[in-house]
């Protein structure tokens, strides 16, 4: 997939395909998403979904966060450390892109070519953070 593909993602349809494809869905011998609970959208709860991502996938250096509009608005806990996006992909070590269409519970994390549209090309290599579930 190339950047402008991942451009023309509808992530709304993406998330809700990257969340029913758990990683622990019981009886599943296929490829699955990892999708890890949050406590909140903020920058340590992205430093610690980055740090087991990076030990789970082959390619840690391509890992790209997908944030909600909401995480980076001024009353996202984000946004209440002072940290534009900017500043953020440099705490990360990795490059963040904010969609208007993601959930404002999801924070994605993953390779530019794990998806192909909304399809899951690579589940393996998908990290699905949900805030505020188990």
């Amino acid at each position: 997939m190339t950047d402008s593909d991942f451009d023309d993602t509808d992530f709304a349809e993406l998330a809700d395909r990257v969340r029913t494809q758990s990683a622990d869905a019981p009886g599943s011998d296929t490829e699955r998403v990892t999708i890890r609970s949050l406590e909140s959208l903020d920058a340590d709860a992205l430093s610690a979904l980055l740090e087991m991502a990076e030990t789970d996938h082959d390619r840690p250096a391509e890992l790209v966060f997908v944030l909600p509009t909401d995480a980076t608005e001024a009353d996202s806990s984000v946004a209440e450390a002072d940290l534009s996006v900017a500043e953020l992909e440099d705490a990360l070590g990795h490059p963040v892109r904010v969609e208007e269409s993601l959930p404002e519970d999801t924070v994605l994390l993953l390779p530019t070519d794990a998806v192909d549209g909304v399809e899951l090309v690579d589940p393996s290599s998908i990290t699905c953070g949900v805030v505020g579930t188990a």
